[in-house]
């Protein structure tokens, strides 16, 4: 069998083995591969060609995901297994890690920030929110513990968000059921929750009215 490369746009390397198109690789790749253009290759020697250009490109394709934001390892993980094998995508990631372009410690700490400081969530929603992306959750509750203070007054943020989005609450019963759901998904306690609502219309929630 004679391997043919072609030259493509964007250091794109279009690979052939006698005349019948068989993958693209980067062009680093190519000439790092031991190959040049009409070589003769086996059997044996294009299965781990194969092999080894699907690894560079899944490889290549977890660094293109990581360029436009952070993601944790399961995230490209299940990300690149769209398109390679699931073996393929899991050697990928772990070379992206070992080089430091995954990093979940990285991730856990400013997904934990974005979702506190401009979601508005509460811990136990954070820590679910974390486990959902494949953070393991020692490391889940490390990143949350340096966001959020044990001295953090969640009734007054909670507050803080009734005034900012909810500030009828205390005249609309609709808004106040909206308001109190919305609270409970962020992942505020009941406790909490009521609270802060009879701090904020000053008076005492009955709860057998169902919040």
């Amino acid at each position: 069998m004679i391997i043919q490369a072609k030259e493509g746009r964007y250091n794109k390397i279009h690979i052939s083995i006698d005349g019948e198109y068989l993958l693209t690789v980067d062009s680093d790749y190519w000439y790092s591969c031991g190959y040049i253009n009409g070589d003769e290759i086996d059997e044996q020697e294009l299965a781990e060609f194969k092999i080894s250009a699907g690894s560079r490109r899944a490889f290549n394709a977890g660094a293109d995901i990581i360029s436009r934001r952070e993601h944790s390892s399961k995230e490209v993980y299940q990300k690149l297994c769209r398109k390679f094998d699931p073996e393929v995508a899991e050697g990928a990631v772990r070379r992206l890690c070992e080089i430091g372009m995954i990093d979940d410690s990285r991730f856990a700490k400013m997904y934990a920030d974005e979702l506190y400081n401009k979601k508005g969530m509460g811990k136990r929603r954070i820590l679910y929110e974390l486990s959902a992306k494949g953070i393991d959750r020692d490391l889940a509750e490390q990143a949350v513990d340096e966001i959020v203070s044990d001295e953090e007054d969640n009734v007054q943020r909670i507050v803080d968000i009734l005034e900012k989005k909810y500030y009828n609450v205390a005249y609309d019963e609709k808004q106040r059921r909206r308001a109190w759901s919305a609270l409970q998904r962020l992942g505020y306690s009941y406790g909490d929750i009521r609270r802060a609502f009879s701090e904020f219309c000053e008076s005492d929630f009955d709860s057998s009215e169902g919040w």
